[in-house]
């Protein structure tokens, strides 16, 4: 049973008050325990009790007070609350219907309680009915997902209704604002027609959502807050792409040797590719083995694309990388590798000697030398033969090891053939190759 008499109510809790027991009796009774009293979530007309005792709840009084004036609106009995979880000695109980109160606003909640002992338990500050209107989105929807850095403009439409605490049912809120969002933060605020219907015009600049919300307005007290469901809006980047003119094409210098570098940076638009300027970036080289990397340089592309040019001396076999980057989300970032640089170091032999030996045979030796800084873990000389100093056949391979004068090697050549000898060391993917003098032997 739900009371608007607040005469009626005054008169139940002075009975309440008054009506005592025995001090024995109190001190052995355990009263009801009421926990909290408010709206229930997400329907703000309904009161939501929760209470404990020792035994079974058999009674809850529920008053009312207005909490701008401090009158007593409505008393709601027992009869309206329904047990809706927990047990009769622990639980929450909500009226079975939306309470139906004169005006919108906030009201204080004072509830007597009764077990099945007949112990009382009074609350005069048990919580708070939010009896107000709840601010619910429909269709609200962005005119687009995506956008281009020429097409950053998103409309978002949608309606905007009151759910009423004492039915339910769902209202235009007519002439009341609606912020539009972009990443939380409000881009702009426009107001609902008759129908509650709304359409504005965000400007977006990154990949983020957008979303319709509605705030407290002073000129609308009742209407609590309420948001739409964000929508994210993606990014379709313009495209670029760097393409090298120097060096164009695979290469093999000689360690020292300076490598001119040159790139232009593109765009991609509906007429196709452009150069783009304006664009900041850097170039590496980077070595092949990739262990590690060079910075070269920092450029800005210039009005026809074009990085700085620049000059690397590598010191190994790597690439060319440049790349660029934007702080405009819209602009896609861009790296492309040039064509492979192979540095090669020097091998150079020193001495080399063949001579007849006593037995007949032939004796060389000699000495290898790598002025570029390196060595070769592994130094294996081919010693040669021909026998009219033009075309070379291999005989035997001899392993060059430090001797403190040079990389030093020897090899003992039985039967030797009269004709011309030499030493040969062939490339490898650091290296030149190297050939030493050619010696003739006779007999």
């Amino acid at each position: 049973m739900f009371r608007n008499r607040a005469a009626s109510a005054a008169i139940g809790v002075v009975a309440l008050l008054v009506t005592g027991t025995p001090a024995a009796q109190a001190a052995e009774a355990q009263a009801p325990d009421v926990r909290y009293a408010h709206s229930a979530t997400g329907d703000l007309g309904t009161l939501e009790v929760g209470i404990s005792s020792d035994s079974a709840i058999t009674g809850i009084r529920a008053h009312l007070v207005s909490a701008a004036t401090g009158q007593e609106v409505a008393v709601v009995e027992s009869d309206a609350f329904g047990l809706v979880s927990g047990t009769p000695e622990d639980g929450v109980w909500r009226t079975k219907q939306p309470l139906d109160l004169p005006d919108l606003g906030s009201y204080d909640v004072r509830i007597e309680a009764t077990d099945a002992d007949g112990d009382r338990g009074v609350d005069n500050s048990a919580g708070t009915l939010a009896y107000f209107v709840a601010a619910v989105f429909e269709d609200v929807h962005p005119d687009r997902t995506e956008i281009d850095t020429d097409h950053r403009q998103v409309r978002i439409d949608g309606t905007l209704k009151g759910r009423w605490p004492a039915t339910r049912e769902l209202k235009p809120l007519a002439d009341h604002r609606v912020d539009l969002d972009v990443d939380n933060w409000t881009e702009n605020t426009v107001r609902t027609d008759a129908q509650g219907r709304f359409s504005g015009t965000v400007t977006v600049n990154d990949a983020v959502p957008v979303q319709a919300v509605y705030r407290h307005d002073s000129a609308n007290p009742y209407v609590l807050y309420g948001e739409s469901e964000s929508t994210r809006i993606d990014i379709r980047q313009v495209a670029t792409r760097w393409t090298f003119e120097t060096p164009a094409e695979v290469r093999t210098i000689d360690y020292g040797q300076q490598v001119t570098v040159t790139a232009t940076l593109e765009r991609e638009t509906r007429q196709g590719w452009v150069p783009f300027e304006g664009q900041s970036g850097g170039v590496l080289y980077e070595a092949s083995s990739g262990n590690n990397w060079t910075s070269v340089g920092y450029f800005t592309t210039g009005a026809d694309g074009k990085a700085t040019t620049f000059t690397h001396t590598p010191g190994e076999t790597g690439t060319f990388r440049v790349a660029s980057h934007s702080d405009d989300p819209f602009i896609a970032s861009a790296s492309a590798n040039s064509a492979e640089i192979t540095v090669l170091r020097a091998s150079v032999f020193t001495s080399f000697s063949a001579a007849r030996t006593q037995d007949g045979g032939v004796r060389v030796e000699g000495a290898m030398d790598f002025p570029d800084g390196w060595t070769p873990a592994d130094i294996p000389v081919h010693i040669q033969y021909s026998r009219d100093g033009k075309r070379w056949t291999d005989l035997v391979t001899a392993q060059a090891s430090w001797s403190g004068q040079g990389h030093a090697f020897s090899a003992d050549i039985a039967e030797g053939r009269r004709g011309y000898y030499r030493a040969r060391f062939d490339k490898t993917e650091s290296f030149r190759a190297a050939t030493s003098e050619a010696v003739r032997v006779g007999h």
